[in-house]
């Protein structure tokens, strides 16, 4: 891979964009709206939600561009936006020196026009962007402009968003192993076993408790 400017944090960077466990996933209906909705304002035929791996970009969603889920990192014109952490706009990419023999502007998808809008999370980490693409040469407008930002903070929402669903769920689900497991050693521990709810009465027992007070579960239940 080649470095970029603004690596410098690119390990951190790396780190936060693991951490939202997106990568290689199957596209999801809120993504695909933003980056169709991007399409629609810019009006642009391509639109893409890229997120920059160490050594490829992955798009979480792909409106305009099938078949095609990932390319290089070298070759991702999103690279260079993530790099510099704003807006980059390519008016005709035949014409910049920096792209002008890119791969993906000398074959499909023959780019001619980039826009692309930050992905930043509330960390500060830039793990992609929401762009345009178009094979012809042009520009937005400031409104388009905007609205592209605002399209990117959108994305990054739902990011987060989706990672906090995920700890939840996992968090859900560490919670009920432990109860299992504490049930199972509670079943055939040696002593009394009992919980209580805030106000002192019985919500479980296991079998010892029950023979000590000669009392079934049922009739343990509630007691105080």
């Amino acid at each position: 891979m080649n470095a970029l400017p603004g690596q410098h944090n690119e390990a951190t960077r790396l780190q936060s964009l693991h951490a939202l466990k997106v990568l290689d996933t199957a596209p999801e209906v809120e993504f695909d709206a933003l980056a169709r909705a991007a399409a629609a304002v810019c009006g642009a035929p391509i639109s893409l939600i890229s997120l920059v791996d160490n050594e490829r970009q992955w798009f979480k969603a792909n409106h305009g561009l099938p078949g095609v889920s990932q390319t290089s990192r070298e070759a991702a014109f999103c690279a260079h936006t993530v790099a510099q952490g704003q807006m980059l706009e390519i008016e005709d990419a035949w014409t910049d020196p920096r792209f002008a023999s890119n791969p993906l502007v000398l074959g499909d998808p023959h780019i001619r026009f980039y826009a692309g809008a930050p992905i930043r999370l509330k960390d500060g980490a830039v793990v992609g962007a929401l762009c345009v693409v178009d094979r012809a040469p042009r520009r937005l407008n400031i409104q388009q402009r905007e609205v592209l930002t605002q399209l990117a903070l959108a994305v990054a929402h739902a990011l987060e968003g989706r990672r906090a669903a995920l700890m939840a769920g996992q968090a859900a689900a560490d919670l009920r192993d432990s109860e299992a497991r504490f049930r199972t050693l509670s079943e055939h521990a040696p002593l009394g076993v009992f919980h209580t709810d805030a106000e002192g009465a019985c919500t479980y027992t296991n079998p010892r408790w029950q023979a000590i007070y000669g009392l079934d579960l049922a009739q343990s239940l509630g007691k105080r």
